[in-house]
């Protein structure tokens, strides 16, 4: 007589089985499973391999996976041997395959756990937030160019340059340069007119006099 304890379901009836396959009597079961799993494992007992695998991504360096069906107890060994080849270079999910027909069995080996589509999630995710960041850096850069041109705008330093059309010049936050080369070429031309006096008063012996009427 062998004794053994069914894994079918969660029961777990102890099974005492007498005889020989084919011809086999068992007794302890509380249902026709216990039966049917009592004359598999005297014949050819099968389980499901359940392991891990490596992957090629440093956050998750190895991920959970499984037998999609029940392969035979003595070639678990060649399945394992298999599988500790295998990499995976993929963002896989649950269900997905990472090898076929594992050990010449026919059944393949899957994934058990979402780890890898979550970490692609979460980059994705980053990404974005990056992509928000930096063009929130540029809009600030810009609004700042543009508040140094309204300040230089409301300073008055164009109109005391005779520059009666300023918003020519300030349209855009880029043009804050602009601004600072009007204030040097108004400068440069004032410093060439002094020049044409003082030359004119050393011709003519008498300074220029301007009228104001």
């Amino acid at each position: 007589m062998k004794e053994l304890y069914c894994i079918t379901c969660p029961a777990g009836c102890h099974l005492m089985i007498t005889g020989v396959i084919p011809e086999i009597y068992v007794d302890g079961n509380n249902c026709p499973k216990g039966r049917e799993f009592a004359g598999r494992e005297m014949s050819n007992p099968a389980r499901t391999l359940t392991t891990t695998v490596r992957t090629n991504f440093p956050d998750v360096p190895v991920i959970s996976v499984r037998t999609d069906g029940e392969i035979p107890k003595d070639r678990m060994m060649d399945a394992m041997q298999e599988l500790s080849d295998v990499v995976v270079t993929e963002e896989l999910g649950v269900g997905d395959t990472v090898l076929e027909d594992v050990a010449k069995t026919g059944v393949s080996v899957i994934i058990t756990s979402p780890a890898l589509m979550q970490l692609g999630a979460e980059l994705e995710n980053k990404n974005i937030q990056l992509g928000r960041s930096a063009s929130s850096d540029n809009s600030g850069i810009s609004a700042f160019d543009g508040g140094v041109v309204s300040a230089v705008r409301n300073s008055g330093v164009l109109d005391d340059l005779g520059l009666e059309a300023a918003g020519g010049f300030v349209g855009a936050a880029g043009e804050a340069v602009g601004v600072e080369d009007v204030v040097d070429g108004e400068t440069a031309e004032a410093e060439g007119k002094t020049d044409e006096s003082t030359n004119e008063t050393k011709q003519t012996g008498r300074p220029h006099i301007t009228r104001r009427v």
